[in-house]
């Protein structure tokens, strides 16, 4: 499988390219108040927001002589298609949540290990802020970190733009 250019699903984008970028890293299982906070957050910055989406379920195993990224599942009975109707759901999920917002907003993706895809996607854009969100609740959250750690940690230690990182759960 190899990897086309990146679809993006621009929404809300200008022509121009905003000044300042802020990259969030999204998922359509999130909590919705984690893009709605660094929305508002890239509003307070006048700045464009970048939506991060990486397909995890991917990983990058080698480039082409022009460069073309070759991807494979890492499951090797994942149906044709899962990783394109999981990236339609993710913008369904982006668009529902930014409907009412002002702010500048596009979906990228990419494969593979997910706080090296927010760092591929931030350096891509230049961006002046990381956005992550949270550990998720319960026990499932738990145990993601004990295993691989933290996406946020992970970019703290690895980035030299601030990464800011939003709680996964809200006393409402």
């Amino acid at each position: 499988m190899t990897d086309s250019p990146t679809p993006t699903a621009p929404s809300n984008w200008p022509s121009q390219r905003p000044e300042r970028i802020v990259v969030v890293g999204v998922d359509a299982d999130q909590a919705p108040h984690i893009v709605q906070e660094t929305a508002r957050l890239a509003a307070a910055m006048s700045a464009g927001l970048v939506c991060a989406w990486v397909d995890s379920t991917q990983v990058i195993y080698g480039a082409s002589l022009d460069g073309t990224r070759l991807i494979t599942p890492l499951d090797p009975d994942q149906t044709a298609g899962a990783s394109e109707a999981l990236h339609e759901r993710v913008h369904r999920f982006l668009a529902e949540q930014l409907a009412g917002s002002d702010v500048p907003w596009r979906l990228e993706s990419t494969v593979g290990d997910i706080a090296s895809g927010l760092t591929e996607v931030a350096q891509e854009w230049d961006a002046d802020v990381i956005a992550v969100g949270g550990r998720r609740p319960g026990f499932s959250g738990w145990m993601n970190e004990v295993i691989g750690g933290s996406i946020a940690g992970h970019l703290v230690h690895t980035q030299h733009r601030p990464v800011l990182v939003i709680p996964g759960a809200r006393d409402d």
